[in-house]
């Protein structure tokens, strides 16, 4: 299943918002532990179901999820 990557920038755009340093998209893939995102500064692992929420409902994503995975 090929990930939509437009889900992974809308998803680092809203971590960006609480936490700027993050980086900006170098690469992502998905592993066993989810999608592997590489950005500038860091790698951040998404979970699959918090990429699927932000495919189907983004606003169901607390910014405490979002916290989690900074």
């Amino acid at each position: 299943m090929q990930i939509a990557t437009y889900v992974i920038y809308e998803l680092l755009i809203r971590m960006q918002e609480l936490n700027p340093e993050i980086g900006d998209f170098v690469s992502c893939k998905r592993t066993e532990n989810g999608i592997l995102v590489q950005t500038t500064s860091t790698p951040i692992v998404i979970p699959e179901i918090i990429y699927q929420q932000q495919f189907e409902d983004p606003a169901s994503i607390s910014t405490i999820e979002l916290l989690s995975l900074i």
